[in-house]
């Protein structure tokens, strides 16, 4: 939204979050840009007084244990379902982008076997490091052809009898 379309009625708040712009969570929640900081600094470090710290949330200066102050921040932010949800959400995907696909593999092995790849040392991979890798794909597209040739899988009906 433009700043000449913000209504004048509207408050100093909502202006400013229109203006800066709000996040949308996985499930369509609008986020403040504090409440997003707050999240990935919580994946970060895994510490909401620290992410509740860093994100730019204030604690009244009359407080004189300020950490308390802060920490109860981040534990009324991690109460809140949408926040907790979010966070789920985004070490999910942390989780998928780091693991690697049938694809990445076969990708790896096949470099491996042509000595592509080097050791720690800088060194061309062994001889029985690159038969070893070709066994593996090998191994793995034998199954792949057989699941073809076999087809789809079909229903298996198990009948127990007691005697």
């Amino acid at each position: 939204m433009i700043s000449s379309q913000i209504p004048e009625d509207a408050g100093g708040n909502v202006k400013k979050h229109i203006l800066e712009g709000t996040c949308i969570t996985q499930d369509g929640t609008r986020l403040t840009p504090k409440e997003d900081k707050f999240i990935s600094l919580y994946i970060q470090y895994s510490d909401p007084i620290k992410a509740a710290k860093e994100a730019g949330y204030l604690v009244p200066n009359h407080r004189k244990n300020k950490d308390l102050a802060y920490a109860h921040k981040g534990k009324s932010l991690l109460a809140k379902d949408y926040i907790r949800n979010e966070i789920a959400a985004r070490m999910d995907l942390i989780r998928d982008e780091q693991i690697a696909d049938a694809k990445e593999v076969l990708v790896y092995l096949t470099k491996v076997m042509r000595g592509e790849v080097k050791d720690q040392f800088d060194m061309d991979a062994s001889l029985s490091e690159r038969t070893s890798a070709a066994k593996e794909l090998n191994r793995r597209f034998k199954e792949i052809e057989d699941a073809k040739e076999r087809g789809p899988v079909k229903e298996v009906h198990l009948v127990l009898r007691r005697e």
